[in-house]
């Protein structure tokens, strides 16, 4: 029998982590947030673009795990291969603090759903009750991750398999609520009679990809655990079946209802609005099914991250770019300093979402900004590789695609994520980089003291601090602007 250190996770919770790390909470309020930017046509061509853009960055993860297997925490060890330690750095930092930031929203999202249970107890999802629950919440999954891997992939299977369920029966509901004269009553979102202006389909599917592209933060969460997979097969798997899945589902949750109700009608649905409009088809119990299906997408999304949060700083500690405090293990192989440090972040940002009013978008915006870097280093990583035959697979690795192909598809995808970035806009990426320059302390820190004898930057990580520095700085000023 295999001990428990051991303990590996395979295709099916490795499919189920990436499932409930993309879905979250995000895709029970998708008709609203779609509708407010398109009509029919707009979101259909909003939905096949970022299937395109980040089909790109799926494909070049998969071809990454095929020619660097031995890479396996993913964003990490493809940023330090590739462009040194401060880089590596870097990314293992920002995509820690970002998601950290995820997770509280979280919590700010979750006791505001049971705001519905007990009204008036947790206002808003941010009063001292619902602080108090969401660290009681926090603290309880991070015990859970102690037990090991595989306790944690079973909860996390069980929780997006009813996450799932209660989808298939929204997407059901609709398709027997469907009807095609509403669907195509204004199909290009532009009826002169309207009083809700979307613009041109052109500018409807621009706007539209603010929520498109976003939602499917997360795809990655396989490649970045996949040091605890039991191959680096099932991996790849888990990555395109998740994407693939999601792909269809959240096409599905936005466009079908705009057979329902009009685009105008969705885009005034409180939230979340596939509780309202499957109150429409089912009554009271549809609304009580969306609520439970909002808590179980969170609470299993919430599990997912923090699993695969405490993966970074661990990595990062044993290549010494983090405190080398940060990579001890237990003996089931669970990075527990590393994880109780994220409770801890995790923790502190909830206590402060008491002190914040309508930070909820602002903060989730923020988030997916900086996730951004992280994306194009590892795919500009791939473009490095591919430009030579000797550099692409030393190893000789069996890889299902040819250098060039693989060259153009890191190019394109790193062109695409590029585009992420200017959707987000110039104000939300210089808010991401102060939260990457209040980092540098740390790496100075560490060097220093593991490696005081060697130069702290290299020779080009200098200007590369400098660089983020200075974005830093513009943000703040900015930001001090508009306050």
């Amino acid at each position: 029998m295999k001990q428990k250190h051991d303990e590996k996770i395979g295709r099916l919770g490795l499919t189920a982590f990436v499932l409930s790390a993309m879905v979250g909470g995000g895709i029970y309020d998708l008709p609203q947030n779609m509708a407010m930017h398109a009509g029919v046509i707009g979101q259909v061509g909003a939905w096949l673009v970022t299937g395109l853009i980040i089909g790109l960055v799926v494909r070049s993860f998969l071809i990454l795990s095929q020619v660097r297997p031995q890479y396996t925490t993913g964003l990490y060890h493809y940023a330090q291969a590739g462009f040194g330690k401060f880089t590596a750095f870097f990314v293992s930092w920002g995509y820690w603090i970002c998601q950290a930031f995820a997770i509280a929203a979280y919590a700010v999202l979750l006791t505001a759903t049971l705001n519905v249970f007990w009204p008036g107890m947790f206002s808003g999802g941010n009063n001292w009750q619902a602080v108090i629950v969401g660290s009681i919440i926090l603290w309880t999954m991070i015990f859970l991750i102690t037990r090991g891997i595989q306790t944690t992939s079973r909860i996390d299977l069980v929780g997006t398999v009813c996450m799932l369920v209660i989808v298939a029966v929204f997407i059901c509901s609709m398709l027997v609520a469907f009807h095609w004269k509403i669907f195509w009553q204004d199909p290009l979102g532009t009826a002169p009679h309207s009083h809700f202006k979307l613009g041109n389909p052109l500018q409807q599917v621009q706007h539209s990809l603010l929520t498109t592209l976003w939602v499917f933060s997360g795809v990655e969460s396989a490649v970045v655990l996949s040091k605890k997979s039991k191959s680096q097969q099932a991996v790849r798997h888990a990555t395109r079946d998740g994407f693939l899945l999601c792909l269809g589902l959240y096409a599905a949750v936005s466009i079908l209802p705009l057979g329902v109700r009009s685009y105008e009608q969705v885009a005034g649905m409180s939230s979340p609005s596939t509780a309202v409009l499957l109150g429409m088809v089912l009554g009271p119990t549809g609304r009580l099914l969306i609520t439970f299906g909002v808590i179980i997408a969170v609470l299993a999304s919430w599990l997912s991250w923090i699993l695969v949060l405490a993966e970074i700083p661990m990595a990062a500690a044993v290549s010494g770019t983090f405190p080398r405090w940060f990579g001890k293990i237990n003996h089931r192989r669970v990075p527990i300093p590393s994880l109780l440090a994220t409770g801890a972040i995790i923790q502190i940002i909830i206590i402060f979402t008491h002190f914040a009013t309508a930070a909820f978008n602002t903060t989730l915006t923020i988030v997916a900004t900086m996730t951004i870097p992280p994306y194009l280093i590892s795919m500009l990583f791939l473009v490095k590789i591919s430009a030579r035959e000797r550099t692409f697979n030393p190893q000789h690795e069996q890889v299902g695609v040819s250098r060039k192909t693989a060259l153009i598809t890191a190019v394109l995808a790193s062109l695409g994520t590029l585009f992420m970035g200017y959707t987000a806009g110039l104000w939300y990426i210089n808010l991401a980089f102060i939260i990457y320059a209040l980092g540098i302390p740390l790496f100075i820190w560490t060097r220093h003291h593991d490696d005081p004898h060697q130069p702290i930057f290299g020779k080009f990580e200098r200007w590369f601090a400098l660089l983020i520095v200075s974005v830093a700085v513009g943000g703040l000023l900015l930001l001090l602007e508009v306050v």
